[in-house]
């Protein structure tokens, strides 16, 4: 029993020690959690806000995976025969996904075969309706009458013959297999009888978007234009099995008026394809002749087998329709002959082109495409680096049209060239840049001379980085006595084109052809165009060819809403120019402005036409009209925006200017005409029989009103001679309308003094008001301008340092029907403290015609003045001026007793300014919330509210408060200074406000502002604001602080994980602690008193 007892005693000794250790263990770890579990709870509620993010962009199970393509590398592609293959991954590869015999580009890695999934298992079953097309059944499946149903090629196929369909729609699915044609002198397909043919190819990847950032070139040795497409080819079989093609990007700048090019390099892998294996270039691959027959390309390529010719690889007459929406026509050339190795449609046949790439393919003429008595649309798809052949006369590298209708809505034509340019001939005939051929991007015009037919409209798309080593960088529309019947461009983007040896880098009109250019919807641009030839006249942006010829009319050009700015010439006018040959009216309706052009060399020469065609008008004056027209006080002059020659013994107008330019501004001619110095104020207007250099300065708010009425962009271009924005040698009318009215130069003078202080330069406004329909007075009413149906005219004009200032009076009538005020304007933000003079003046006129003239069908009636009379309305006395000369008045309100001491206008002086209160909120512990806090300010009524604001919820700790601007007006200084006292507290929370948060702790202290208000003695304040903390008793420290700062405080439990807090448990986890150690020692002494201790 004894024995029984003691281990009795042991066990239950035994389990007191391992309760205390659980009791012990239990202690700790309680403790642990309190100091662990806070910012877990934190974090896990960061987690909860972020997970539904991550659920929306993963939804479904759907994954982004990696596109990127290596296209590092590129190669000389100036050869349209490359025989070099080009380094680097495969770029947006055609053959996309696997085919059956291994040909095809490499897939993306496959799932292991569950047998759910059959990795070989490429070709779709008999139930989609395709029919399977291999080397043996070819004959049998098509037969003799070109049976029509839907196949799909499960090998590449080799086939001799012609394949004829006459009826019905057949649909070939390449399948990643290509089919080679051998035959020496029939087409592949034969399409009539109205049938249509569909070729795809299932395997193929979409076109890519031509400016996705995968694709920017990293070749810094490339332009941005004149990029020719290659082919590369299989060395053993001479296939092409790579095409490497090239886009020039523009997008517009943020100024919106200018745009920025950018080079992209595109690499395709050639998997389905029909690939023409013949030498001769009579042959087309496809071929449709009668009404109604269809050839539909949807993907695929179709393509020719190294050093061979082809017709055409498409060739469409007789009322035929192409339409390709996707795939590529590349790498052909038809040799010495023919045209539009490409695509050729002729016959009233329609080539319908809305996305799919033309590229590599080069002929005489229309290397991508060939138009004849036809129709072509382009609604998208690309056009690129396509060629005439280099010892070839021809026209359009990437179109060309004769006698058709060609629209362009969208889509890139881009880094086409073409090649040929010969100084002289055989017989030494010097060709020097006469323009006769180019056409880099697209060229239209009629087949014969004197005809008429054919249009371009070109309303959309990208016409970038093409070249031509003549005229015509990006278009050429129309050629030399061969008209298109209408020329319009609409919108889109002209950009980057290049006219290396004429005229036109970006376009060129020949004669006489009629352009019109009326962007109407969104903004087009005509942007960092180039020409630069070394001997014609020039035209970076547009050029607009003349004749001498008396039964040639001059092309001509109808422009509105255009901004011609930042254009640059070698020579004169880098804005706009016209050469001998040409008529220009610059009108006010509609129309262009002009400025902020330049022109010259680095070295202060300029250069010259180079007397192409006996016209050395600019060449440098000299004795006995041995040289040009060009003096040495006309380059001093103005000359940068405007510049037209002629030969002085000119008797005719040949060009007029006004004053007001678009958007309403005035454009502040300065230069000369015909020799003579001249300024134009915006009612102005001057007529030219010889010469104009001209200048335009418009203020800034007139620039920015042309801007703004402006929607074609004419920018960024260059001309190594004339005419950096547009030159022409042929009829250009800006504007809109058919009369213009010049007046004389009107000017009235006036003086301004002001009381208190200083009058400093361009202080105050002065405007003229034009009379109503209403035929009512000007008035003011609480010191505003009240206008009683009057307009402003113009912007106004200030006072000088000393108080004057002259007004350019503009329109002048005799009967009645204009009638002026001239006030003191004090707008809708007048000068600080000044209390504005409300004095109105009416001004009346006695004036006649003094001439009429007409310059391109607009009527120029000018105007002269015979009495003036002026009328103080607040007084009621008036004054009459008769002035010497009608067509230059100039009228003095000063003297008189009309006027208070010798002055227009008085004003007195106070001073205004404003500052802006702000202070810093921080929270320690947590994230920023909202919390409210007001400025105000306190006087013997109590506390004034001036302004409220609140912090918002993120993830930060601190934020600026800034209150609204708060302004002061002062007239009572002392020492030129004055203060005021403001202050700045943080609200109480507030549920209802949403500023009440659980866990935090609002700022008590507020902020006295002292702002110290010194007189600038501009009418303006200099306003110091110096901030001083104030505690919860209201004790003002004597110090001020540079960083006002509000801080709560932020302490936190556990309500995330649902624990009673960190505080409670702190408390628990010590007291169980104490307990457990309590108990143990209890213990011990209780066992040391028993006289024994077990381990």
């Amino acid at each position: 029993m004894k024995a029984n007892s003691e281990k009795t005693k042991q066990s239950k000794k035994a389990t007191r020690r391992v309760l205390a250790g659980v009791l012990c263990g239990a202690s700790v770890l309680s403790l642990v959690l309190s100091l662990v579990m806070p910012p877990i709870s934190r974090a896990i509620a960061n987690d909860d806000q972020a997970v539904p993010t991550e659920e929306t962009v993963m939804g479904g199970g759907s994954s982004s995976e990696s596109t990127d393509v290596d296209n590092t590398n590129n190669g000389d592609t100036e050869n349209q025969n490359s025989d070099d293959g080009e380094g680097g991954e495969s770029g947006d590869a055609v053959a996309a996904g696997p085919s059956s015999d291994g040909t095809g580009a490499k897939s993306a890695e496959q799932p292991a075969d569950d047998g759910a999934n059959d990795e070989n298992d490429v070709m779709p079953t008999a139930a989609d309706g395709f029919t399977e097309l291999n080397q043996n059944n070819i004959h049998n499946q098509f037969g003799e009458d070109g049976t029509p149903g839907s196949y799909r090629l499960t090998e590449n196929l080799e086939y001799a013959g012609t394949i004829t369909l006459n009826h019905g729609e057949t649909v070939i699915d390449l399948n990643g297999h290509k089919i080679t044609h051998t035959s020496e002198n029939q087409s592949l397909f034969n399409i009539t009888g109205g049938a249509t043919l569909t070729v795809m190819d299932s395997q193929q990847a979409p076109v890519d978007n031509p400016i996705a950032s995968d694709f920017a070139c990293s070749d810094s040795t490339l332009s941005k234009n004149a990029n020719l497409a290659s082919v590369v080819y299989d060395e053993t079989s001479k296939i092409p099995d790579k095409l490497i093609y090239y886009v020039t990007g523009s997008s517009v700048n943020e100024d919106g008026t200018s745009t920025t090019e950018a080079l992209y390099r595109h690499e395709v892998t050639i998997g389905g394809a029909i690939v023409a294996r013949n030498s001769s270039n009579r042959v087309s691959l496809i071929n449709l002749n009668g009404e109604g027959c269809t050839f539909n390309l949807q993907s695929g390529v179709l393509t020719q087998e190294e050093n061979c010719n082809v017709g055409h690889l498409i060739h469409a007459e007789n009322r035929s329709i192409v339409k390709m929406s996707g795939g590529y026509v590349c790498g052909a050339s038809v040799g010495r002959d023919g045209a539009g190795a490409g695509i050729a449609v002729i016959g009233n046949s329609t080539l319908e082109i809305s996305d799919g790439v033309i590229a590599g393919n080069y002929a005489p003429s229309g290397g991508g495409v060939y138009a004849m008595n036809s129709t072509v649309n382009m609604v998208g798809g690309i056009i690129s680096g396509n060629g005439t052949n280099q010892d070839q006369r021809g026209y359009g590298a990437g179109i060309c049209a004769e006698n058709s209708s060609v629209t362009i809505t969208n889509g890139y034509i881009t880094n086409n060239k073409y090649q040929f340019y010969q100084d002289t001939d055989s017989t030494g005939w010097k060709h020097l840049g006469n323009g006769c051929h180019g056409g880099g991007g697209i060229a239209a015009f009629s087949q014969s001379e004197g005809q008429k037919i054919g249009s371009l409209v070109i309303s959309g798309g990208y016409i970038t980085g093409n070249y031509s080593a003549e005229a015509g960088g990006g278009v050429y529309a129309g050629a030399w006595n061969k008209p298109l019947s209408g020329f319009a461009f609409y919108g889109g983007i002209i950009a980057s084109n290049v006219a290396q040896n004429s005229e036109g880098g970006g376009i060129r009109i020949a004669a006489p052809t009629v352009g019109d250019f009326n962007v109407s919807d969104e903004k087009a641009y005509i942007t960092n165009n180039t020409t630069n030839t070394t001997n014609d006249w020039g035209g970076g942006g547009v050029f607009v060819q003349g004749s001498s010829d008396q039964g040639i009319k001059s092309a001509s050009l109808n422009i509105y809403n255009a901004l011609i700015t930042n254009n640059h010439a070698n020579g004169f006018g880098g804005g706009f120019a016209a050469c001998p040959t040409g008529k220009t009216a610059i009108t006010d309706t509609s129309g262009i402005a002009v400025f902020g052009n330049s022109d010259g060399k680095p070295d202060g020469s300029y250069n010259r036409s180079g007397g192409t065609h006996e016209k050395t008008d600019d060449k440098d004056w000299l004795p006995n009209n041995e040289g040009g027209e060009i003096t040495e006080e006309f380059k001093k002059a103005g000359h940068q925006d405007l510049f037209l020659i002629r030969d002085s013994t000119n008797g005719e107008y040949i060009a007029a200017v006004t004053g007001q330019m678009l958007g309403g501004g005035a454009a502040n001619w300065t230069g000369t005409i015909d020799k003579t110095p001249t300024s134009i104020g915006k009612y102005e207007g001057a007529q030219a029989k010889y010469r104009i250099g001209l200048k335009s300065e418009p203020i800034q708010e007139d620039k920015d009103a042309a801007t703004a009425a402006a929607s074609l962009f004419i920018t960024g271009n260059r001309s190594n001679i004339h005419g950096g924005g547009i030159m022409t040698n042929g009829d250009v009318i800006a504007g809109s309308t058919t009369e213009v009215n010049v007046y004389p130069k009107m000017k009235l003078n006036g003086t301004k003094a002001l009381t208190g202080r200083a009058l400093k330069d361009g202080e105050f406004k002065f405007q003229l008001l034009k009379r109503g329909t209403n035929k009512q007075d000007p008035s003011f009413a609480d010191h505003k301008l009240q206008l009683n149906g009057c307009t402003k005219v113009g912007d106004g004009v200030t006072n000088d340092s000393d108080g004057n200032f002259a007004f350019n009076l503009g329109e002048v009538y005799s009967d009645g029907s204009i009638v002026y005020y001239l006030v003191e304007d004090p707008g809708d933000n007048p000068v600080s403290g000044v209390t504005c003079d409300e004095t109105i003046y009416k001004i009346e006129f006695e004036t006649t015609v003094a001439q009429t003239q007409k310059v391109l069908d607009i009527t120029y009636t000018y105007y002269s003045v015979g009495k003036v009379k002026v009328t103080n309305l607040t007084k009621g006395d008036s004054m009459e001026v008769t002035p010497s000369d009608g067509s230059n008045v100039s009228v003095n309100l000063t003297n008189g007793k009309i006027f208070i001491n010798d002055k227009t206008f008085t004003n007195a002086y106070t001073a205004k300014g404003s500052w802006t209160p702000q202070v810093t909120k921080k929270v320690d512990g947590g994230e920023m919330k909202k919390f409210k806090f007001e400025l105000y300010t306190e006087d013997g009524n109590g506390k004034t509210v001036l302004d409220k604001k609140w912090t918002t919820d993120d993830s930060n700790s601190s934020q600026t408060v800034m209150f609204d601007e708060q302004k002061l007006e002062v007239s009572d200084f002392n020492d030129g200074k004055a203060t005021f006292t403001y202050y700045i507290r943080e609200c109480d929370a507030s549920e209802p406000d949403g500023t009440k948060h659980e866990g935090y702790k609002n700022d008590t202290k507020r902020f006295k502002v002292v702002v110290t208000a010194t007189d600038n003695g501009d009418g303006t304040l200099k306003c110091t604001p110096v901030y001083y903390e104030v505690d919860a008793n209201d004790n003002v420290s004597a110090n001020s602080t540079p960083n006002p700062t509000f801080t709560n405080t932020y302490s936190t439990s556990l309500p995330l994980s649902g624990m009673s807090g960190v505080t409670l448990t702190y408390l628990a986890g010590a007291a169980v602690l104490c307990a457990a150690a309590a108990w143990m020692h209890i213990r011990r002494k209780a066992n040391a008193k028993g006289g024994e201790r077990r381990e």
